[in-house]
């Protein structure tokens, strides 16, 4: 990607070679003048040339960086890490509470042997967590939806930046109701905790955000790459806050790690605002938050989901959204029920499974990424023979741990497995190629409301499986994973073939 923009009179000139799959800029801003406002602000708008598409680069602070999808992946790491510790203070601090109403004893109440021997005070913990995604999600849903129109006509910092406050604040008011001298506050205070959170978009409007920039940033032979690393960076987020969040309560407490995530929620908002370029295919630097930020966008996502498009594209793209959610709910089922199949079932150990979850997560986060960077670099298959292979992967995967006497076959399933990473990238390329670049808020707005909804009620549904199964066969759920990503692999088939042949009728 090549990008001259000259910032003479206001605009901006660089030059950025995107050549060897590597981002570079040379940016020349020699012998020229930049206006700032009287707060400091470089209020200058330039243009960039991305595959033959120009985007218009908004207004930044301090740094004079090209678009890059770097930053964002960074962003993320710091967004979804403090996202994810506060949900796992949450449920501890749920626990707390419960426990301390019934016993009035705050030491017993945060004593790991105590909790193994009353398990109905886990059922009333899951009751009320119940209570706080319900309350999340409609405000968390709305907000997502009416925000898609701003980052495809406006920008994406600000959309960003609002699910990063309201984890800050959302974070530090987790902090306060932590203390000790608070717990006897009545359970319903936990809704203020979830109001702060949704209230700003939440997790969905991160996915959104991150996808669609990232979407919009990255070359046409590259996509998959970006994507894969974008959903990586996702899932270091989540594996951080898993690493960090029990050794830490272990050692010093809830409360003070309540307030070390306070101060973890903070991280991304320089980064977003200092580091990132925003850029948008929208030339009409007149449109403001009050012209997209409505309630009559909220259909948009899904009146651009199934409009008529050319070919076969508008086909293409809902059997990608089709295939998508069947592999997502196996995703989100299996890990939902790891614990209690693996501790539970299998005999694991505590310490044997954080070894397995994090040897899946390294896998994910490090493996799959190298991968798609090998096949793009050397290898170069097509995109949907990548996506067919790493769907059947997953499959086998399902199918083998519950093998009990193939040996090592939890491990070797997990390995199968967890490279489903790769169809994430490949699908979210494919979702790339059947929209235009100002679709793409709308686009992943519609994405992040499946994966939330669906992830959700997948992982619940199969745990009800599971609790079902649990007498007569325990990796029944696992089964159900399996037909699920067969399921998903038939919907990417047969897109495939519909690629195929419009590639040869053309």
């Amino acid at each position: 990607m090549s990008a001259d923009t000259d910032y003479s009179k206001g605009e901006l000139s660089a030059d950025t070679d995107y050549s060897k799959g590597e981002l570079s800029a040379d940016a020349d801003y020699s012998n020229r003048e930049l206006s700032a406002d009287a707060d400091g602000l470089i209020a200058n708008t330039g243009e960039c040339d991305t595959d033959g598409e120009v985007l218009v680069i908004k207004q930044r602070w301090c740094c004079h960086l090209p678009p890059s999808p770097y930053p964002m992946y960074l962003a993320n790491v710091f967004c979804i890490a403090a996202y994810y510790i506060n949900s796992l203070l949450l449920q501890d601090l749920l626990y707390n509470k419960i426990c301390y109403q019934k016993f009035q004893n705050l030491s017993l109440c945060t004593d790991s042997t105590f909790s193994t021997k009353h398990p109905e005070l886990q059922e009333v913990v899951v009751k009320w967590y119940n209570y706080h995604s319900a309350l999340s999600i409609p405000l968390t849903m709305l907000l997502n939806l009416m925000l898609s129109s701003y980052c495809d006509k406006i920008g994406h910092k600000l959309p960003y930046l609002l699910p990063c406050l309201g984890t800050a604040l959302s974070a530090v008011y987790l902090a306060v109701i932590a203390s000790p001298q608070f717990i006897t506050w009545p359970l319903p205070t936990i809704f203020v905790f979830s109001i702060v959170s949704s209230a700003f978009g939440s997790f969905p409007t991160i996915l959104m955000t991150s996808f669609s920039y990232c979407g919009l940033v990255a070359r046409v032979d590259n996509r998959s790459l970006v994507m894969g690393l974008c959903e990586a960076s996702i899932l270091v987020g989540v594996f951080i806050g898993n690493l960090i969040t029990g050794p830490i309560i272990d050692s010093i407490g809830l409360p003070s790690m309540a307030y070390i995530n306070a101060g973890i929620s903070l991280l991304p908002l320089p980064v977003v605002l200092i580091l990132l370029t925003d850029v948008t295919t929208e030339a009409n630097l007149s449109n403001n938050w009050r012209n997209v930020v409505k309630l009559a966008h909220i259909l948009d996502a899904f009146k651009c989901v199934f409009k008529k498009r050319e070919g076969s594209k508008r086909l293409r793209l809902n059997l990608v959204f089709v295939s998508y959610t069947c592999i997502f709910m196996a995703s989100a089922g299996a890990s939902g029920n790891s614990f209690l199949y693996l501790v539970k079932s299998k005999g694991f150990s505590l310490t044997l499974y954080s070894v397995f979850n994090s040897y899946s997560a390294i896998l994910k986060t490090i493996s799959c990424p190298l991968i798609l960077y090998v096949c793009k670099r050397f290898i170069k298959p097509q995109e949907h023979t990548i996506g067919l292979v790493a769907i059947s992967c997953a499959a086998i995967g399902y199918i083998i741990v519950p093998i009990d006497i193939l040996p090592y076959s939890v491990w070797i399933g997990v390995t199968f497995f967890s490279l489903d990473l790769l169809a994430y990238a490949v699908i979210r390329s494919i979702q790339l190629s059947c929209c235009e670049k100002n679709e793409l808020g709308l686009i992943f707005a519609y994405d992040a409301i499946i994966q939330s909804t669906f992830g959700l009620t997948g992982s619940i549904g199969i745990k009800a499986l599971y609790s079902a199964t649990l007498t007569t066969w325990n990796g029944m759920y696992l089964a159900i994973c399996a037909l699920l990503t067969i399921i998903s692999l038939s919907a990417f088939v047969w897109l495939s073939l519909l690629k195929l042949r419009e590639k040869f009728s053309n």
